[in-house]
């Protein structure tokens, strides 16, 4: 069963290859200083429960009225708002940080970035469809699936 770590570990961080595939584990979408996106649910297929950590390091990030640095997004949230959410923010480094969580069953943290964890990315204009594997060590690229679609 592949873990990732010691390859992200080499590469400091970077994209690495694995089976033909690139993989990461956290995205840097560049946006405008002002800006706004969708994130929307295409899939979850995992026992664990699954999540999206949006950030802005020098900044905030506006949803649903709240503002903060960073928010995580549960799979099951987004189901009670037709798998879509709308955002907004301000990015003075003009990058949004983008990468998937999840907290295992019985377990009362959420982790990231761990094991298995990785992300296949999908640019498609702007919109990025990112197929991701939480920590458990397997290769499907299934747990969550979302898209993170910035406006123009």
């Amino acid at each position: 069963m592949p873990s990732f770590t010691e390859d992200f570990v080499k590469s400091n961080g970077g994209p690495i290859k694995y089976n033909g595939m690139e993989l990461i584990r956290l995205d840097r979408i560049p946006v405008q200083k002002k800006f706004s996106g969708t994130l929307k649910l295409i899939s979850k297929n995992s026992d664990w429960r699954q999540a999206i950590h949006l950030k802005v390091k020098k900044g905030k990030l506006i949803i649903n009225s709240q503002e903060a640095k960073f928010f995580i997004t549960w799979a099951d949230d987004l189901r009670d708002h037709n798998n879509t959410l709308h955002f907004e923010g301000v990015a003075k480094d003009l990058q949004l940080l983008v990468y998937n969580a999840w907290e295992q069953l019985g377990a009362s943290s959420t982790d990231s970035w761990i094991c298995g964890a990785a992300m296949i990315l999908e640019v498609n204009g702007n919109t990025r469809r990112y197929r991701c594997n939480d920590g458990y060590p397997d290769d499907n690229f299934d747990d969550i699936i979302f898209e993170i679609t910035i406006d123009d």
